[in-house]
């Protein structure tokens, strides 16, 4: 059965029960009944009808996943296109219900979506503090025992970081928002962990700095002496305040940005603070992340780094999204 789930998996175009046939040592009954039995067990679905059905996998992402299963040093390398920075339309198919505009955070909300965001993107950068945990210490100030001090301080950073994104509804904020997001304070005890940056390097676009991301064959731009990346950073932002629907452009830093890797670390972390300015702009809400399974980011953003895709991001995005706004009690 597996051997049959690998080739519908390996054709995002269908694959006909003949073909198959062509491509296993299976007779033709037997890979009818294993069809039959994998499309009621929801695993595979068909299309078309007699001589023209087709067999696709129920998961159009799966064949994604398994691609990022192979082991890192089995993958080409991917080099840096700046045409992956142009904007292109990518959540047209999805149904995002974000409760219409004129949505306000009030100040209830917003202390709940702090917590909300604070805990979802610590989380995602490898952060240890729980949603309880990061209640506890952004309304009592109570850090969590037995848990490293970094990951407090990576807590409070993005809190302070969307509570000036608040304040200052601007793409320009970017700057501020990452230092705050990589401050350390000037704490000793925070400078070796990979979380905060040297104060030179917090919300200063890289420019002799080079980006080696460990679970990627990615490279991303390195130009020393040339501004090339500031260049390619207003472009960004000046493409994103171009895009009409709001979700779209929201979706578009969340993706670009880490490609660019504009800054020396911190970027992701930046990319899902930032997006939240053109949803916040339009009145609509923002996304937190909460529920946002780590696996599938992180192969969204492989997809994107190695091959391209925005398939998978946008999948994760728009389900992220949704049940942000569910949690802000406005869809």
């Amino acid at each position: 059965m597996q051997d049959l789930l690998n080739i519908i998996a390996a054709s995002p175009n269908g694959i006909s029960a003949g073909e198959i046939e062509k491509k296993v040592s299976l007779s033709r009954p037997t890979i009818n009944r294993r069809l039959k039995s994998a499309i009621d067990a929801k695993l595979i679905i068909s299309k078309g009808e007699g001589a023209a059905r087709v067999y696709l996998d129920a998961d159009p992402l799966r064949p994604i996943r398994q691609y990022f299963d192979t082991p890192l040093e089995d993958r080409p390398f991917a080099k840096y296109r700046e045409e992956l920075l142009e904007y292109h339309p990518s959540l047209e198919t999805f149904n995002l219900q974000a409760g219409g505009s004129g949505f306000q955070i009030d100040k209830r909300d917003l202390v709940r979506f702090l917590v909300d965001f604070a805990c979802a993107s610590s989380v995602l950068e490898g952060g240890t503090y729980s949603l309880l945990d990061t209640q506890a210490l952004i309304e009592y100030g109570e850090k969590a025992e037995g848990k490293p001090i970094s990951d407090a301080f990576l807590v409070l950073n993005h809190k302070n970081a969307f509570e000036y994104l608040y304040d200052h509804l601007a793409l320009d904020s970017i700057f501020e928002v990452h230092k705050r997001l990589t401050d350390d304070h000037g704490l000793p005890e925070l400078q070796s962990s990979p979380h905060f940056l040297e104060s030179e390097q917090q919300g200063v676009p890289r420019e002799y700095a080079e980006v080696r991301i460990n679970t990627t064959t990615y490279s991303p731009p390195f130009r020393p002496g040339t501004g090339y990346i500031k260049k390619m950073l207003d472009y960004v932002l000046k493409t994103s305040e171009s895009i009409e629907n709001p979700i779209e452009s929201a979706f578009y830093l969340f993706t670009r940005l880490p490609y660019l890797q504009p800054f020396a670390d911190g970027n992701k972390r930046t990319s899902r603070a930032l997006c939240n300015v053109p949803l916040m702009q339009s009145g609509l809400p923002p996304i937190s992340f909460m529920d946002f399974s780590k696996r599938d980011y992180i192969v969204s953003m492989l997809a994107f780094y190695e091959l391209g895709d925005t398939k998978f991001a946008a999948t994760t995005f728009s389900s992220a999204y949704q049940k942000s706004c569910r949690r802000l009690r406005k869809v």
